[in-house]
């Protein structure tokens, strides 16, 4: 049996927990903590892309998750699905028989590689992978890039890709659906933080520190600290970066330059 299809039991147990998991995925902030938490355990990156839509309509909802707040140039070249990344890959994908797309400078596949090299360049990529679901009869295509994994990128991504796929597109076809009905109880991102948890992190999201907040705001660090600790038990994240990552995916915040 070929080693790169073989699951021990950690790997089993982990699948099963990201699988799990998935079925309680109903609102963005959930997908964005599935994405960022347990799917991490099983394909760990820092950018994931979803494109779902009439590929050949350019009908397309394109999404990104990221662990950073992304240049805008680069949010909005991802989203961009007549050229460049997503377009050449959805394309490399379908020309290679529908199967797992792993793009990395190595040497087993230096060709596809270059073929690449460019739009990885310019949105400062090492790699990229995706997979999809092709568009089957009354239903709408979907396809999952991820970015910026650890190097190596072992060819083994590609069997766990096969595995997850599905329950990526579960969980993100149920959180656009959720956000589709009027009905769904969503709490509205502007009362999840204080107005002055979102100006500090608007500040967190430039780079400031509690020292250089706490002198723009007129307050003290250790004040500008509290409404952080407060800030990240409301968005439920660990750390400055996931903030950030979540005030943008919710919206209460904005990208640097958008």
């Amino acid at each position: 049996m070929d080693q790169t299809t073989m699951i021990d039991e950690r790997e089993a147990e982990r699948l099963m927990h990201v699988a799990q998991s998935s079925l309680e995925v109903r609102r963005r902030s959930q997908f964005f903590l599935w994405s960022q938490g347990q799917l991490q355990s099983l394909v760990p990156h820092e950018v994931m892309v979803c494109v779902h839509g009439d590929v050949a309509r350019r009908s397309l909802v394109v999404e990104h998750f990221a662990s950073y707040p992304l240049p805008s140039q680069d949010s909005e070249g991802l989203r961009n699905t007549d050229s460049g990344l997503i377009a050449q890959a959805i394309r490399s994908w379908a020309e290679r028989g529908e199967r797992p797309l792993t793009i990395c400078n190595s040497d087993r596949d230096a060709m596809l590689y270059r073929r690449f090299e460019g739009a990885l360049l310019r949105h400062a990529f090492p790699n990229f992978a995706l997979h999809g679901i092709p568009m089957l009869e009354g239903a709408s295509s979907s396809f999952f890039g991820f970015a910026n994994m650890p190097q190596p990128v072992s060819p083994r991504l590609g069997f766990m890709l096969e595995i997850l796929t599905p329950y990526i597109y579960t969980a993100f076809v149920r959180m656009l659906a959720n956000e589709r009905d009027p009905a769904a109880k969503v709490e509205p991102a502007d009362r999840l933080i204080t107005a002055r948890e979102a100006e500090i992190l608007r500040w967190v999201r430039d780079g400031k520190s509690n020292q250089e907040i706490g002198h723009i705001l007129s307050i003290s660090p250790l004040t500008v600290k509290n409404h952080v600790q407060k800030m990240f038990k409301k968005l439920n994240v660990q750390n400055r970066a996931q903030a950030v990552a979540k005030g943008l995916s919710l919206k209460i915040i904005r990208n640097i330059g958008s």
